[in-house]
């Protein structure tokens, strides 16, 4: 939620989407299943409308890696991928992101 020019966002984007895909790269878990992300902040955001908003690049980067072959930012919509959204409180000027798959035998 940081207001900034769009090419700074958009590279703070690309490094944390291409840390996820790393990240995501040691693991063999594919769909169908549960994802869910936690934003660990020292301000807590709205649950309903911040939340989901602040973690859609981070959203999308888990996605692409689930779901190859699709355009960017479309592989988010399959129906075998649970989203789940929460968040933690940190410490001043902590910030981080946890995320966690679970396998799912029928969603």
């Amino acid at each position: 939620n940081v207001m900034q020019h769009w090419r700074k966002r958009y590279a703070r984007q690309k490094k944390q989407k291409n840390a996820i895909k790393y990240i995501l790269s040691q693991s063999s878990i594919k769909p169908p299943c549960e994802v869910t992300l936690t934003r660990i902040a020292p301000r807590m955001l709205d649950a309903e409308d911040n939340l989901p908003s602040s973690l859609k690049a981070s959203k999308d980067a888990v996605a692409d890696f689930l779901v190859p072959g699709l355009q960017s930012g479309r592989a988010d919509g399959d129906s075998r991928i649970k989203w789940l959204f929460k968040q933690e409180k940190g410490r001043v000027r902590e910030y981080g992101l946890k995320i966690e798959l679970t396998p799912q035998d029928t969603l």
